[in-house]
């Protein structure tokens, strides 16, 4: 006969105060030398720990003064092994940290979790934990609520892969054994490299062998650097509620300035997003002084690791989308003595590993990953809509069950409600209703009636959605609609664009030296890309010229034969 191990299914909460374990000699037996994962909560705070010997545990949190616990909630399960209870405990201090209700005291991070038997059933089993928690008053929001947030997504607190391991222990390594070092983290979008990014941050900061702050390390030599201005406040919020507080986090500009206001060079220093970091563009001269130099002109990235013993930064060349974002070929130059640490798997889409590069193929970016179109878009929805308003309503919709969906557009419209809040920007060619630009850039995401607006590229960059709904602006076109007899070569297509229909002022080369709009089309393309790569569940899309809604649906078709 054979038997079949029982699933994980159902678990216990055992309640207990402070005075159950101040007396050793009398023991629960129902919770004493059995895996469990533990809550302890005061009025402000919480503790999550694991054990197999609760009881021994305690001994040694009734002595910290830190540990004020009244109440511990106990979580328990005759199915429960060593596996389990680590991965609930890193779930508990992951998503605790995030719901913000209490303090959350952990300062060590949860174990790493890699594939073991039961894994699948504790991830199900931890969506009714998560309830139990909520009826307790422990935990106050739902979790796709949790999963919406940005201190979520990226908290140094998530468990890591393998390779995203040995990047943050490679980097760190480095950091903790040289004078100076500098590092490049590269990687597609959505394969951690901000999640990396903080990781070694906390690292660095945190011993997590100990659990101590790392001896000799002084927070006010170590700072964070944020690019994108629109994620600024997102990282300070992030930095500060995890336990990071002291750390320098400041736009390049800010940092620059800062840095040559001391004696000495900043000890640590990191740069998310470094893609947008700047050079000099005469068209943008007032905002881009800090970079000229009595010989001419430097770039952010000189500049901050002049002012830097330790320079670490993630970097993604087919992000850059301005003339003031430091040019690629230059920016490679620039990183060429740099220890190198690649990402290799994406995370963020739920489709094919060669989604990405699918995306650049069809763009035309890059075609250098072969891409077998038959499993691109598995279990990823991507749609081609007929209008504006099927996109925007579908998007809406979609909101309505999942939130944080959004419809961005490329900036091919002007932006005529800076001025006159009741005109729109935006008009349906096939339908005539009109719609309003992002009313806001900074955390326009997370802004209540942003799903009732359509954002442009600087609003999204660097973040992700459930899903996005994508407009092909009157600025890019396909030249080519096909054979007379309804036949279709995507290898005859050519993207092409038209500078007059850009909007964009600051992202338009300086007239006269840009050969065949060869510098802009790749602006334009980089920044389609990054739109197209922002949905985790999917992406709807729709062109206004023909030609190209054309190209899109039949790169779809092939894609799902």
């Amino acid at each position: 006969m054979i038997l079949f191990p029982k699933k994980l299914s159902s678990f216990e909460v055992v309640k207990k105060s402070r005075e159950d374990f101040k007396h050793i000699d009398i023991k629960d037996f129902d919770i004493d030398n059995v895996p469990v994962v533990y809550i302890q909560r005061d009025k402000k705070n919480l503790y999550v720990g694991k054990s197999t010997d609760v009881y021994g545990r305690f001994s040694a949190h009734l002595k910290d003064p830190k540990k004020t616990f009244t109440e511990i909630v106990i979580i328990k399960s005759t199915l429960f092994n060593e596996s389990s209870i680590k991965h609930i405990e890193t779930l508990l201090i992951d998503h605790l940290m995030a719901d913000e209700k209490y303090h959350l005291l952990n300062i060590i991070k949860g174990q790493n979790i890699h594939s073991y038997n039961g894994n699948e059933e504790v991830n199900n089993i931890f969506i009714k934990i998560w309830e139990r928690l909520i009826e307790e008053g422990i935990a106050s929001e739902p979790l796709k609520d949790i999963h919406n947030k940005f201190i979520y997504k990226y908290s140094p607190f998530k468990s890591l892969s393998d390779n995203q391991i040995e990047v943050c222990q490679g980097t760190l390594h480095t950091m903790l054994t040289k004078s100076e070092s500098q590092s490049l983290i590269t990687g597609d979008p959505g394969t951690g490299k901000t999640i990396v990014l903080t990781n070694i941050l906390y690292a660095l900061v945190y011993d997590q062998k100990t659990g101590k702050q790392r001896e000799g390390l002084n927070r006010e030599e170590v700072a964070l650097v944020i690019p994108q201005n629109h994620s600024l406040g997102s990282y300070k919020d992030l930095v500060r509620k995890v336990g990071l507080h002291g750390i320098t986090v400041l736009s390049p500009s800010q940092f620059i300035k800062k840095a040559q206001g001391r004696e000495n060079k900043f000890k640590y220093v990191f740069v998310d997003e470094a893609h947008r970091l700047k050079q000099y563009f005469s068209k943008q001269a007032r905002d881009l002084k800090h970079l000229i130099t009595p010989g001419g002109h430097t770039t952010e990235l000189e500049l901050i690791a002049r002012y830097s013993y330790h320079l670490t930064i993630v970097y993604d060349q087919y992000q850059t989308i301005r003339p003031a974002d430091i040019d690629t070929s230059h920016f490679k130059q620039l990183i060429t003595d740099y220890t190198k640490y690649i990402l290799h798997k994406q995370y963020r889409l739920k489709s094919g590993n060669h989604h990405l590069a699918w995306l650049r193929k069809y763009l035309q970016i890059a075609n250098d990953v072969a891409v077998y179109e038959k499993d691109v878009l598995i279990d990823y929805d991507f749609k081609v809509m007929n209008s504006i308003s099927e996109l925007y309503d579908s998007i809406t919709k979609l909101n309505q069950k999942y939130e944080l969906c959004r419809v961005v557009a490329g900036y091919s419209w002007k932006w005529a409600t800076q001025k006159d809040k009741d005109l729109y920007d935006i008009t349906d060619p096939t339908t005539g209703e009109g719609y309003k630009w992002n009313s806001k850039t900074k955390g326009w995401l997370n802004q209540k009636n942003s799903v009732e607006e359509i954002g442009c590229i600087h609003t999204t960059q660097g973040a992700d959605l459930n899903y996005i709904g994508v407009v092909f602006g009157e600025e890019i076109d396909c030249d080519y609609a096909g054979e007379e007899d309804g036949s279709y070569d995507l290898n005859k297509a050519n993207i092409i664009v038209y500078p007059e229909k850009y909007k964009d002022r600051n992202g338009l080369p300086i007239k006269g030296t840009d050969v065949n709009n060869e510098e802009l089309k790749t602006y334009i393309k980089h920044i389609y890309y990054v739109l197209l790569s922002r949905g985790i569940n999917g992406c709807y899309v729709y062109a206004t010229h023909p030609n190209m809604q054309k190209y899109l649906q039949e790169v779809v078709k092939l894609s799902q034969l």
